[in-house]
């Protein structure tokens, strides 16, 4: 048998979404509909294969559709968004998972970096940001981020077009500041990260990113939401 073959709604749920990288794929398109590759982006690390048989599970299980290759969570799959909040709540607040060097994936990083620019806030003309994890291997330390109102693009490679921000920065202070744990100016003042480029730029960064979904200030902010009212 397969599953965990008990009457017991816990079990029967984890039949469903209880395999590894399952719940990272329902997270990947809480924010919208997504193409197989964006799913890889967002989890660098899972092998093609197994996410073809996940989509394929998920969609059997009535969790995620698929129309003109994007895929999208159903109603029922929308349904899973507070799990995936209160496990990032757990974690948050655990030290059982605390976040470790093997966490440190700059790849998953940047791409979360992408799709988290609030394009409202971005100057009118196109602004390239290079990023160096000066702590990482070169495949995994120069990251490049062009910046515009109308498109957000990530590369892994220099494309030649003139940089106006430059940020070297050891790997684990940028994921802090991303998961809420840093300010920008507590960032910036760390003695391991540099920023260097277009002052007006400089101090209008720290706006463009709406940074990790699941910041201990975002969880907190939804926990208030939920309470009810006092009569």
């Amino acid at each position: 048998m397969n599953g965990y073959g008990q009457f017991c709604a816990v079990a029967r749920a984890l039949d469903v979404v209880g395999e590894r990288w399952t719940l990272l794929i329902v997270r990947e398109m809480l924010s919208g509909p997504v193409t197989f590759g964006s799913i890889r982006r967002g989890i660098p690390r899972i092998p093609p294969a197994t996410l073809t048989s996940r989509l394929r599970s998920l969609r059997a299980a009535g969790i995620v559709e698929v129309s003109d290759r994007l895929y999208q969570l159903t109603e029922s799959g929308l349904s899973l968004a507070p799990i995936v909040r209160e496990l990032a709540r757990w974690a948050m607040t655990t030290e059982s998972a605390a976040l470790s060097e093997e966490d440190l994936d700059t790849a998953a990083l940047t791409w979360d970096m992408q799709r988290r620019v609030d394009v409202n806030a971005l100057p009118g003309d196109t602004v390239v940001l290079a990023l160096e994890f000066t702590d990482r291997p070169p495949r995994d330390r120069y990251f490049w981020l062009h910046l515009s109102k109308a498109n957000v693009n990530l590369c892994r490679e220099d494309t030649g077009a003139p940089v106006d921000l430059w940020l070297w920065a050891p790997t684990a202070e940028v994921i802090h500041w991303w998961l809420g744990d840093l300010t920008w100016s507590q960032l910036q003042q760390h003695p391991g990260v540099t920023l260097h480029g277009d002052r007006a730029l400089q101090r209008q960064m720290q706006h463009w990113f709406l940074r990790y979904a699941f910041t201990r200030s975002a969880l907190a902010q939804t926990s208030s939401a939920q309470k009810p009212s006092s009569a």
